[in-house]
């Protein structure tokens, strides 16, 4: 369909923001991890280091232990362009 456009995430700005949003909380990643129920924090670090994006289980917990949106907790990439 010519002239869509879809909007990607910048797992690097949103781990930004997501690690933010946990500082503002003031929460530690080990609190975090427990309430999430994870089995150990590696995978909030890779969050905050934008290695990866939290899946939309984890993201929304996460939207609703720190009391935010889960859009805002997401930056959108610069191209919005679809590929290909």
């Amino acid at each position: 369909m010519p002239g869509n456009t879809f909007t990607t995430l910048d797992a690097v700005l949103t781990g930004k923001k997501i690690n933010s949003a946990i500082k503002q909380g003031g929460y530690s990643i080990r609190e975090l991890q427990e309430m999430l129920g994870l089995s150990c924090p590696q995978p909030i670090y890779r969050w905050i280091r934008g290695r990866t994006l939290p899946s939309i289980d984890n993201l929304y917990m996460l939207s609703r232990i720190l009391g935010v949106h889960m859009e805002d907790l997401l930056v959108p990439s610069g191209n919005g362009k679809r590929p290909g």
